[in-house]
């Protein structure tokens, strides 16, 4: 006999308040409420005790003995739901709810759905199936009082142990449960966690949850909550302090830990995952990196779940810390939905504004754009390594005309030393004197003599591998996973790893990325603190990728009900909580409206007589610096300046000279601007407004040297 099952069903018939009777046979022990108990409450149902028929006449879904007799006659509930009732009473209940829920649905849809519910009694028991049931009906958008014409009954029929308040949303699987029932969590954990990888495989859930079409993505998010509402009661046990060794693959011991249940294979020195993903093993490392998504569906399920992956990984038993931070909030939605809630309007209108050009670059690659559209992409993208947007975007306006014949060039398969060499004369001197964009000069240097270069290797065929990344992109039927792991067998050393390639994702469409860049990593692993530096290296290579694509299909199922719980849940998704809790966790006001003149540059008709990068004005979007809140952009014809705003919105024009004199006034304490207690710039950083939003910032004297070292901003 299943012990596990049988303390289920023993807790469910004690908090019942019901009496029973205990016998036992050669099936184990039975118990059963006693009839007259069961007679005495029939009054609490609508149609009466056990009128399974009538209350699903009354709902408007009639269920008849032949259809229960018929296809379904195979239906038996294993031993904790069959002991407390008949096996076509619960398909009855089953099929009315299905029939309210999916009017018109074959009988293939019903069957299958059967079969799930006798799934979850056979494993959870009656009060989860129950609660199973009242999930779904919930979830499908059944009126309330055809709902509750079926439940009701139920709760005071022969068959369900527990009554619909102990269960609702399948918390009595786990809170009925004490310490002696930890194999019945481990069970709701298992089938939960099997839900979720159908979820992550069918793919983010929209309006089709509500359409009745696949009843299937109704199911599988009640089992999954089943699952973490089970694993949210787990200790976190199975992990114990790291070594005394100074580094572990190359991590500190305050950045590690123990899986004291993993033991490695073989001498532990082979990893199962290799750290580099290249063209020559990428056939061979890609089905192992889907064993392991197979076998962790939900690593942010616990601590040790995320850990125990990484230990299998690779076949270690000390490895990396898992992202504490995002475990916790992730299996604690409150908590979670309170932490992001604190985004400012601001932040989230520049979020919409930033993904909304999302569609255009899905436009422009449906309209059959070039390579040009691509290089240009992963042009902007290279440029944001190390760099906060401000110079990444700039750098990117200078850039992107000049690189253009070297992005052709590169896809035709044509790339030569001589191309290299002209590459870096043009980087290296592009940007103006006092141009934000110069700091991202090594950057913009690598694009041309490393990522280009390599990218022109064509392949059997003669094509470009730049041309085939441009294939992959445009081919809307690949989601990120795909066009990561093939990016890796294009070409090797790229300059462009798992976090540009992920970010240029993105904004190009894919809404199913994270991008694991400083912010991220200090925010899920360190709840903020700056341990980036310290442990960014394991999320690089074919290892990192394994994190990233971890991360992922356990936020898949995560973020709707966060954006719910906000009210926002018509645009939830996991790129959208990337760039919103990026921005919500750095405290800045992020855009990246250049991704409008990346388009453009990648459509741009042959002998087009204007540049897209021209008057796209580019914001420090930094609370910290006090450049925050200044733009920069090109001028048609060539130039460049800065503009800063007087607090009534009116736009003054400066060179960098002249901007840098008129903050060197705004700071200094004769100017009267700044309060005295003004904490400093850099008190800004990850707070919710810049430095002259400060209580006691005198906007009046500010907007005064505004207007008496800058000019009014000349329209073009």
């Amino acid at each position: 006999m299943d012990i596990s099952k049988e303390i289920g069903t023993s807790i469910g018939f004690h908090q019942s308040g019901a009496p029973i009777e205990v016998a036992e046979d050669e099936t184990g022990i039975r118990y059963s409420r006693l009839q007259e108990f069961m007679e005495d409450s029939a009054d609490v149902g609508p149609a009466g005790y056990r009128d399974i028929y009538a209350m699903s006449e009354a709902a408007g879904a009639p269920v008849t003995e032949a259809e229960i007799g018929g296809t379904m006659a195979g239906f038996g509930p294993g031993k904790v739901a069959g002991v407390v009732g008949a096996p076509g009473d619960i398909a009855a209940l089953a099929t009315g709810l299905y029939k309210a829920a999916f009017p018109g649905a074959d009988q293939g849809r019903l069957d299958a759905f059967i079969q799930q519910v006798e799934e979850v009694s056979n494993k959870f028991g009656s009060g989860a199936t129950l609660g199973f049931l009242d999930d779904m009906a919930t979830k499908a958008g059944i009126p309330e009082d055809v709902k509750q014409g079926f439940m009701q009954g139920a709760e005071v029929g022969s068959f369900f142990g527990l009554g619909q308040g102990a269960v609702a949303t399948g918390k009595g699987v786990a809170k009925g449960v004490p310490a002696a029932g930890q194999a019945l969590r481990q069970g709701a954990n298992v089938a939960g966690q099997a839900a979720e990888a159908r979820m992550a495989e069918r793919g983010p859930i929209t309006n089709r949850v509500m359409s009745g079409a696949d009843p299937m993505d109704v199911i599988d998010p009640v089992l999954a909550g089943i699952g973490r509402i089970a694993r949210s009661e787990q200790p976190t046990t199975g992990l114990s302090q790291a070594s005394d060794e100074a580094t572990v693959s190359g991590l500190a011991p305050e950045y590690r830990v123990n899986v004291d249940a993993f033991e490695p294979e073989g001498t532990g020195k082979q990893s199962l995952v290799p750290i580099k993903l290249t063209p020559k093993n990428s056939e061979k490392v890609k089905p192992v990196m889907t064993q392991l998504e197979q076998e962790f569906p939900d690593p942010l399920a616990s601590p040790q779940s995320y850990a125990t992956m990484v230990a299998k990984m690779q076949n270690k038993k000390e490895v990396s810390m898992p992202p504490s931070w995002m475990i916790e909030h992730a299996n604690n939605p409150e908590k979670w939905a309170d932490w992001f809630g604190q985004i400012t309007p601001d932040q989230i209108k520049a979020a919409d504004e930033g993904l909304a050009v999302q569609q255009k670059f899905v436009d422009a690659y449906t309209a059959g754009s070039g390579p040009e559209l691509t290089g240009q992409l992963m042009l902007w993208a290279i440029l944001s390594r190390r760099m906060s947007a401000f110079p990444h975007e700039a750098g990117y306006l200078e850039l992107a005309e000049a690189a253009m014949p070297f992005i052709q060039k590169a896809a035709r398969g044509e790339w030569s030393d001589a191309d290299s060499a002209a590459w870096r004369k043009m980087s290296m001197s592009i940007q103006p004197e006092g141009a934000p964009g110069k700091s991202a000069t090594s950057n913009a240097n690598d694009f041309g003599e490393v990522f280009l270069k390599k990218m022109a290797a064509v392949d059997e065929g003669g094509v470009s591998a730049l041309t085939r990344l441009h294939n992959l992109i445009a081919d809307q039927s690949k989601n990120s996973k795909e066009i990561r792991r093939e990016y890796y067998s294009l070409a090797e050393g790229t300059g462009i790893g798992n976090k540009i390639l992920s970010f240029a994702l993105l904004v190009s469409g894919r809404n199913d990325v994270v991008v694991l860049d400083r912010i991220q990593i200090n925010q899920m692993w360190g709840g903020g603190d700056k341990i980036y530096d310290d442990i960014m290296k394991q999320f690089e290579g074919a290892q990192g990728l394994v994190q990233y694509e971890a991360l992922e299909r356990s936020l898949l199922n995560r973020v709707p009900d966060l954006y719910n719980r906000l009210g926002r849940g018509d645009v939830g998704s996991v790129g959208r909580y990337h760039w919103e809790s990026w921005v919500r966790s750095s405290g800045q006001v992020v855009s990246h409206p250049t991704l409008e003149a990346v388009v453009g540059m990648g459509s741009k008709r042959p002998g087009a007589n204007f540049s897209p990068t021209e008057m796209m004005p580019i914001t420090e979007g930094r609370f910290h610096t006090k450049y925050s809140g200044v733009a920069y952009e090109k001028m048609p014809g060539g130039g460049s300046r800065f503009i800063y705003n007087t607090s009534d919105g009116q736009p003054y024009q400066f060179t960098k000279t002249e901007l840098d004199g008129m903050f060197d006034q705004v700071f200094s304490k004769k100017s009267g601007v700044l309060p005295e207690d003004f904490p400093g710039v850099q008190a800004f950083e990850g707070g919710s407004i810049p430095w002259y939003e400060f209580k006691g910032v005198d906007r009046g004297k500010l907007d005064k040297l505004i207007r008496s070292k800058g000019q009014p901003a000349e329209e073009y």
